[in-house]
C-alpha cells in the first residue's frame, strides 16, 4: 500500500473543497469558486466527471455529508451570515434554504443515522452552536459553548455519535463530543420547598443514576397553591393503590411529557414517609416530603422506573429509609440499572 501522486482536477476555486461520499466509489467534491457559488465535481466509479456549477452566493468553505445512498446534503454560510442548506435528493438538486442563525464561521456537518443531520458554525459570541434535522424538521440553534476560532469540524464514526473539533482562541485544538444517552426527564411541582435543596437532590441523583449509564434531566419547576395537598394522603404507598388526593394532585402535569416523571414536593404525608412513588396509570409520579434526605428524590423515581425496596442499605433502593445509606453514593446493581433501562421512562436523548 502506497499514497498516490497528486493528480490537477482543475477548476478555480477560492474556498474549501469539502468532500462527501454516498457510496463506493464515489466521491463528490464542493468548493467555492471565484463567483461566490458552490462548485461540484464528483468521481462517479470509472472518471472525474466536470465541474458543476451549483449557485448560491456564499462566504467561507461549505460542508458537505451523506446520510445514506444517493444522498448529499451541503451546507454555507451566506453573505447574509446565515446557514444556508442545498441537497441532492438522488435525482436532482434542490433549490438553497435559509435555515437562519447569525454564523460567523463555516459551517461543520455530520450524520450518524440515516435522515438525521447535525450542523455547526461558530456564532457571534464566538461559541459554538449547533442545528440538527431529526428526520422530520428542522430544530432551533443550541449554543455549545466553547471559545473557538475558525470553521469546527464534525463527524460521526458510527451510530449516536459525533465528535467536533475547533481550533481555540490560545490555537490549541479543542474536542466535544455526544452521544446517545439513556435519560429520565423529571418535573418538580412545589406545594412546600424541602429542607434539602432540590438542586442538591438533583445532583445527587445525577452521581447515582450516572453509575448506571442514565442522565437526569429537569424538565420544568412549577410552583403549586395548593394547600389542601400539602399534607397529602398517601394510604398505604403501594404500586397501583393510590388515594383520592394523589390522583387531585398528580392531575396537575402542566408541561409534562406522557413519558416524563412529575415529581410533588410537599410539606408531609400521610402516614409520614421521606416519600412515596404510588401513581395512578399513564401519570408517573411521585412526592417528596419536606424532610426528605439528598437521596430520597432519585430512590422515589427509582420506585417509578420499576425498581423494588432492597434490605441493604448500600444501595439506593434500600427500604430501611435512605437517611440509613453507609456509603454514599448508594449503589444500583445490574439487575436494577436492566429494570431502569428497559422502562419506557427511560428515553434516549
Amino acid at each position: 500500500m502506497t499514497w498516490s501522486g497528486w493528480e490537477d482536477l482543475g477548476g478555480v476555486i477560492t474556498d474549501g473543497p469539502t468532500v462527501a461520499s454516498w457510496g463506493a466509489n464515489r466521491l463528490d467534491c464542493f468548493a467555492k469558486g471565484q463567483d461566490n457559488h458552490m462548485w461540484h465535481r464528483w468521481w462517479d466509479g470509472g472518471a472525474w466527471r466536470g465541474w458543476e456549477d451549483l449557485g448560491g452566493i456564499i462566504d467561507d468553505p461549505p460542508a458537505a455529508v451523506s446520510w445514506g445512498p444517493n444522498r448529499i446534503d451541503c451546507f454555507a454560510r451566506g453573505m447574509d451570515n446565515a446557514l444556508w442548506h442545498k441537497w441532492w435528493d438522488g435525482s436532482a438538486w434542490r433549490g438553497w434554504e435559509s435555515l437562519g442563525g447569525v454564523i460567523t464561521s463555516g459551517p461543520g456537518a455530520a450524520s450518524w443515522a440515516a435522515n438525521r443531520l447535525d450542523v455547526f458554525a461558530k456564532g457571534q459570541d464566538n461559541h459554538m452552536w449547533h442545528k440538527w434535522w431529526n428526520g422530520s424538521q428542522w430544530s432551533g440553534w443550541e449554543d455549545l459553548g466553547g471559545v473557538i476560532d475558525g470553521t469546527p469540524a464534525a463527524v460521526s464514526w458510527g451510530p449516536d455519535r459525533i465528535d467536533c473539533f475547533a481550533r481555540g482562541m490560545d490555537n490549541s485544538m479543542w474536542h466535544k463530543w455526544w452521544w446517545l444517552v439513556p435519560t429520565v426527564t423529571v418535573h418538580f411541582k412545589v406545594l412546600t420547598t424541602p429542607t434539602v435543596p432540590i438542586n442538591t437532590m438533583v445532583d445527587s441523583m445525577r452521581d447515582v443514576y450516572a453509575s448506571a449509564g442514565i442522565n437526569v434531566r429537569v424538565g420544568s419547576t412549577e410552583t403549586l397553591n395548593l394547600p389542601a395537598l400539602n399534607d397529602v394522603d398517601v394510604g398505604a404507598c403501594l404500586m397501583g393503590q393510590t388515594t383520592a388526593e394523589q390522583n387531585t394532585l398528580f392531575a396537575n402535569r402542566n408541561n409534562v411529557g406522557m413519558n416524563d416523571v412529575a415529581v410533588y414536593f410537599v410539606r408531609s404525608t400521610v402516614p409520614p414517609f421521606n416519600g412515596c412513588a404510588a401513581h395512578p396509570a399513564g401519570r408517573p409520579s411521585a412526592v417528596v416530603a419536606q424532610g426528605a434526605t439528598r437521596w430520597t428524590l432519585g430512590h422515589e423515581v427509582g420506585h417509578v422506573l420499576g425498581l423494588a425496596h432492597v434490605n441493604n442499605n448500600d444501595r439506593l433502593m434500600t427500604g430501611n429509609g435512605t437517611a440509613n445509606i453507609t456509603n454514599p453514593p448508594p449503589d444500583l446493581v445490574a439487575t436494577e440499572v436492566a429494570t431502569m433501562v428497559a422502562s419506557p421512562l427511560t428515553v434516549d436523548v
